[in-house]
Protein backbone atom coordinates (compact mmCIF):
# COMPACT_ATOMS: atom_id res chain seq x y z
CA UNK A 1 0.00 0.00 0.00
CA UNK A 2 0.82 3.28 -0.43
CA UNK A 3 1.84 6.54 1.62
CA UNK A 4 -1.99 7.31 3.28
CA UNK A 5 -1.11 10.96 4.40
CA UNK A 6 0.25 12.62 1.08
CA UNK A 7 -1.62 15.24 -0.73
CA UNK A 8 -1.64 17.70 -3.81
CA UNK A 9 -2.16 21.61 -4.00
CA UNK A 10 -4.61 22.39 -6.54
CA UNK A 11 -2.63 25.93 -6.71
CA UNK A 12 0.77 24.91 -7.07
CA UNK A 13 0.86 21.49 -7.95
CA UNK A 14 2.96 20.34 -4.86
CA UNK A 15 2.73 17.35 -2.85
CA UNK A 16 2.90 17.48 1.29
CA UNK A 17 1.65 15.20 4.22
CA UNK A 18 -2.25 15.93 5.42
CA UNK A 19 -0.90 17.94 7.91
CA UNK A 20 1.50 19.92 6.40
CA UNK A 21 -0.51 21.08 3.69
CA UNK A 22 -2.85 23.00 5.71
CA UNK A 23 -0.15 24.75 6.58
CA UNK A 24 1.10 25.24 2.82
CA UNK A 25 -2.17 26.36 1.84
CA UNK A 26 -1.89 28.93 4.43
CA UNK A 27 1.42 30.61 2.22
CA UNK A 28 0.91 29.72 -1.01
CA UNK A 29 2.06 31.75 -3.21
CA UNK A 30 -0.32 30.63 -6.23
CA UNK A 31 -3.26 30.94 -3.99
CA UNK A 32 -2.43 34.17 -2.36
CA UNK A 33 -2.59 35.49 -5.86
CA UNK A 34 -5.97 34.89 -6.77
CA UNK A 35 -6.85 35.84 -3.60
CA UNK A 36 -5.22 38.97 -3.11
CA UNK A 37 -8.45 41.51 -3.99
CA UNK A 38 -10.89 39.74 -2.90
CA UNK A 39 -13.25 40.71 -0.07
CA UNK A 40 -15.76 37.93 -0.17
CA UNK A 41 -16.04 35.47 3.08
CA UNK A 42 -14.88 31.91 2.63
CA UNK A 43 -14.56 29.25 5.00
CA UNK A 44 -11.98 26.53 4.68
CA UNK A 45 -12.75 23.10 5.76
CA UNK A 46 -11.54 19.70 5.96
CA UNK A 47 -13.29 17.16 4.54
CA UNK A 48 -12.43 13.39 5.54
CA UNK A 49 -14.02 9.94 5.73
CA UNK A 50 -15.42 9.58 9.19
CA UNK A 51 -14.11 5.83 9.57
CA UNK A 52 -11.39 6.35 6.51
CA UNK A 53 -9.50 9.30 7.37
CA UNK A 54 -6.90 8.73 4.67
CA UNK A 55 -9.16 9.87 2.41
CA UNK A 56 -9.63 13.84 2.67
CA UNK A 57 -9.74 17.12 1.16
CA UNK A 58 -9.25 20.88 1.69
CA UNK A 59 -11.93 23.31 0.40
CA UNK A 60 -12.70 26.63 0.59
CA UNK A 61 -16.37 27.60 0.57
CA UNK A 62 -18.39 30.94 -0.37
CA UNK A 63 -20.19 32.09 3.14
CA UNK A 64 -22.90 32.75 0.80
CA UNK A 65 -23.02 29.02 -0.79
CA UNK A 66 -25.63 26.72 0.96
CA UNK A 67 -25.66 23.43 2.43
CA UNK A 68 -27.23 21.90 -0.87
CA UNK A 69 -24.40 23.48 -2.88
CA UNK A 70 -21.84 21.84 -0.14
CA UNK A 71 -23.95 18.74 -0.66
CA UNK A 72 -23.31 18.35 -4.45
CA UNK A 73 -19.54 18.99 -4.35
CA UNK A 74 -19.62 16.18 -2.29
CA UNK A 75 -21.61 14.14 -4.40
CA UNK A 76 -19.74 15.09 -7.47
CA UNK A 77 -16.02 14.31 -6.25
CA UNK A 78 -16.71 11.09 -3.25
CA UNK A 79 -20.46 9.70 -3.29
CA UNK A 80 -22.82 9.95 -6.44
CA UNK A 81 -23.37 6.15 -7.08
CA UNK A 82 -27.28 5.70 -7.44
CA UNK A 83 -29.71 9.14 -6.07
CA UNK A 84 -29.02 8.26 -2.70
CA UNK A 85 -30.64 10.40 0.11
CA UNK A 86 -28.37 12.53 1.98
CA UNK A 87 -28.13 14.90 5.21
CA UNK A 88 -25.70 17.20 7.07
CA UNK A 89 -26.03 16.96 11.16
CA UNK A 90 -24.72 20.39 12.97
CA UNK A 91 -24.90 20.70 16.66
CA UNK A 92 -27.58 18.45 16.89
CA UNK A 93 -29.77 19.62 13.99
CA UNK A 94 -30.77 18.00 10.80
CA UNK A 95 -30.33 19.18 7.69
CA UNK A 96 -32.07 17.39 4.73
CA UNK A 97 -32.88 18.43 1.21
CA UNK A 98 -36.05 19.72 2.35
CA UNK A 99 -37.24 21.05 5.99
CA UNK A 100 -39.71 18.65 7.52
CA UNK A 101 -40.60 16.79 10.39
CA UNK A 102 -39.61 13.83 11.23
CA UNK A 103 -42.59 11.23 11.59
CA UNK A 104 -40.66 9.03 13.84
CA UNK A 105 -38.41 11.13 16.13
CA UNK A 106 -41.00 13.71 15.89
CA UNK A 107 -38.05 16.68 15.39
CA UNK A 108 -37.66 19.27 13.04
CA UNK A 109 -35.76 18.42 10.05
CA UNK A 110 -34.11 21.80 8.40
CA UNK A 111 -33.68 22.41 5.14
CA UNK A 112 -30.28 22.30 2.88
CA UNK A 113 -30.76 25.33 1.45
CA UNK A 114 -29.76 27.19 4.43
CA UNK A 115 -26.23 29.51 3.72
CA UNK A 116 -23.22 28.29 5.32
CA UNK A 117 -22.65 31.84 7.19
CA UNK A 118 -26.32 31.15 9.23
CA UNK A 119 -25.39 27.52 10.20
CA UNK A 120 -21.63 27.12 10.95
CA UNK A 121 -18.50 28.84 12.01
CA UNK A 122 -15.13 28.47 12.97
CA UNK A 123 -13.99 25.65 14.89
CA UNK A 124 -17.13 23.80 14.14
CA UNK A 125 -17.25 20.18 13.43
CA UNK A 126 -20.17 18.38 11.39
CA UNK A 127 -21.04 15.49 9.55
CA UNK A 128 -22.34 14.61 6.27
CA UNK A 129 -24.30 11.22 5.80
CA UNK A 130 -24.85 10.03 2.08
CA UNK A 131 -27.48 6.87 1.25
CA UNK A 132 -29.13 5.49 4.47
CA UNK A 133 -28.68 1.61 3.96
CA UNK A 134 -24.99 1.53 3.25
CA UNK A 135 -23.57 4.90 4.85
CA UNK A 136 -21.00 6.66 4.24
CA UNK A 137 -20.28 8.85 6.28
CA UNK A 138 -17.69 12.43 6.07
CA UNK A 139 -16.60 14.53 9.25
CA UNK A 140 -16.17 18.37 8.59
CA UNK A 141 -13.83 20.56 10.54
CA UNK A 142 -14.03 24.73 10.07
CA UNK A 143 -10.49 25.56 10.15
CA UNK A 144 -10.86 29.09 9.62
CA UNK A 145 -12.88 32.22 7.75
CA UNK A 146 -11.11 34.32 5.29
CA UNK A 147 -11.43 37.05 2.81
CA UNK A 148 -11.15 35.79 -1.13
CA UNK A 149 -11.67 36.95 -4.28
CA UNK A 150 -15.38 35.55 -5.57
CA UNK A 151 -14.89 32.40 -7.63
CA UNK A 152 -17.39 30.53 -9.96
CA UNK A 153 -17.54 27.66 -8.35
CA UNK A 154 -19.22 28.01 -4.78
CA UNK A 155 -17.05 25.37 -3.67
CA UNK A 156 -13.32 25.38 -4.69
CA UNK A 157 -10.98 22.41 -3.71
CA UNK A 158 -7.96 23.22 -2.59
CA UNK A 159 -5.76 19.79 -2.08
CA UNK A 160 -6.44 16.02 -1.87
CA UNK A 161 -5.25 13.42 -1.13
CA UNK A 162 -3.50 11.31 -3.85
CA UNK A 163 -4.77 8.01 -4.64
CA UNK A 164 -3.48 4.79 -2.37
CA UNK A 165 -1.92 2.25 -4.29
CA UNK A 166 -3.25 -0.81 -3.60
CA UNK A 167 -1.30 -4.61 -5.05
CA UNK A 168 -2.83 -7.47 -6.49
CA UNK A 169 -3.07 -10.10 -3.97
CA UNK A 170 -2.55 -12.67 -6.04
CA UNK A 171 -0.19 -11.23 -8.37
CA UNK A 172 1.29 -8.18 -6.17
CA UNK A 173 0.72 -5.57 -9.35
CA UNK A 174 -1.28 -2.78 -8.55
CA UNK A 175 -4.85 -3.28 -7.75
CA UNK A 176 -7.35 -1.74 -9.82
CA UNK A 177 -10.38 -3.49 -8.78
CA UNK A 178 -11.52 -4.91 -5.47
CA UNK A 179 -14.31 -7.88 -4.52
CA UNK A 180 -17.53 -6.79 -2.90
CA UNK A 181 -17.58 -10.22 -1.62
CA UNK A 182 -14.40 -10.43 -0.33
CA UNK A 183 -13.86 -6.53 1.64
CA UNK A 184 -15.15 -6.89 4.98
CA UNK A 185 -13.26 -10.52 5.57
CA UNK A 186 -10.33 -10.47 3.55
CA UNK A 187 -7.58 -8.30 1.78
CA UNK A 188 -9.90 -7.85 -1.71
CA UNK A 189 -7.25 -6.09 -4.33
CA UNK A 190 -6.94 -7.21 -7.93
CA UNK A 191 -5.54 -6.52 -11.13
CA UNK A 192 -7.57 -6.63 -13.95
CA UNK A 193 -5.75 -10.13 -15.20
CA UNK A 194 -6.50 -11.44 -11.93
CA UNK A 195 -9.87 -10.22 -10.95
CA UNK A 196 -11.26 -12.55 -14.10
CA UNK A 197 -9.57 -15.70 -12.43
CA UNK A 198 -11.24 -14.59 -9.04
CA UNK A 199 -13.57 -17.13 -7.82
CA UNK A 200 -16.16 -14.48 -6.79
CA UNK A 201 -16.91 -13.69 -10.69
CA UNK A 202 -16.37 -10.32 -12.04
CA UNK A 203 -19.97 -9.35 -11.23
CA UNK A 204 -18.58 -8.81 -7.77
CA UNK A 205 -15.75 -6.71 -8.94
CA UNK A 206 -15.51 -2.86 -8.74
CA UNK A 207 -13.02 -0.17 -9.36
CA UNK A 208 -10.26 1.18 -7.33
CA UNK A 209 -11.08 4.74 -6.86
CA UNK A 210 -9.80 7.77 -4.87
CA UNK A 211 -13.21 8.28 -2.36
CA UNK A 212 -14.10 6.79 0.96
CA UNK A 213 -17.36 5.39 -0.53
CA UNK A 214 -14.97 2.78 -2.45
CA UNK A 215 -16.23 -0.48 -3.01
CA UNK A 216 -19.79 0.51 -1.50
CA UNK A 217 -23.18 -0.11 -3.26
CA UNK A 218 -22.30 0.12 -7.26
CA UNK A 219 -19.64 3.88 -6.36
CA UNK A 220 -17.00 4.06 -9.17
CA UNK A 221 -15.52 7.64 -8.44
CA UNK A 222 -16.06 11.01 -9.88
CA UNK A 223 -16.29 11.38 -13.53
CA UNK A 224 -13.12 11.29 -15.31
CA UNK A 225 -11.63 9.89 -12.18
Amino acid sequence: MGKLNQGKCYFCGKTFGKTGIRRHLDKCKERSNKNSNGNEDHYIIRIQGYYQKEYWMYVEVSANATLKDLDQFLRDKWLECCGHLSMFKINGEIYDVESSTDMFMFRRVNSMEERLKDVIYKGLEFTHEYDFGSTTILKLNVLSKEKGSKTKDKVVLMARNLPIIYNCKKCGEQATQLCVECIYYEYPFYCDKCAKEHECGEEMMLPVVNSPRMGVCGYCGEDGE
